[in-house]
């Protein structure tokens, strides 16, 4: 199983709308684990240089500047790595997994990979499971400070938000909702 997450340069435009207005990547984190029993077995990080210079909003967000990126390989670059990474894996899962998929394929559309990316085929979202046991959608740092006790420190960095992801995926496992 791998657990991902992404900072981008914003929200989705309305579908339909041109690819260059949609979002960029400028940072990917990723867990590889052992299927089933989260055993890490191997990560993946790096920035995307996304051509322009980010909303003050974004860098609010994140922490993420334009000068973190200036230096940074745009995302066509770091293809292979991810294609590594993700070759042979049955399984992904994210906080918010329809967002990050739909970011991560605008970018494989961009550089004309969309079709050959080695999408796994099981997919675990853990807000569509969090609704299922909350009966709402709810925050990734809410749900790790419910499981955990503690604050969610670092949030909107990708592999911050991966580990944070992950132990909610272990507490949902733990209590059968996975």
């Amino acid at each position: 199983m791998i657990v991902f997450d992404l900072e981008t340069t914003g929200l989705p435009k309305a579908e339909g709308s041109d690819l260059d207005l949609q979002p960029r990547i400028i940072e990917f984190g990723a867990i590889r684990f052992t299927d089933g029993n989260f055993e890490e077995y191997d990560r993946l990080e790096f920035m995307c240089n996304p051509g322009h210079d980010l909303d003050p909003k974004i860098s609010k967000i994140t922490g993420i500047k334009d000068e973190d990126l200036k230096e940074k390989k745009p995302f066509i670059y770091h293809y292979k790595d991810l294609c590594k990474f993700f070759l042979g894996e049955t399984s992904m899962a994210a906080h918010n997994l329809p967002f990050d998929r739909k970011i991560l394929r605008f970018e494989l559309e961009r550089i004309d990979k969309l079709t050959k990316f080695p999408w796994p085929m099981n997919h675990i979202c853990s807000v569509e499971v969090g609704q299922s046991v909350w009966g709402k959608m709810r925050k990734l740092s809410e749900i790790y400070k419910e499981i955990t006790g503690k604050e969610h420190k670092g949030a909107h960095r990708s592999l911050v938000d991966v580990e944070a992801t992950v132990e909610i995926l272990k507490w949902y496992k733990k209590e059968g909702h996975i």
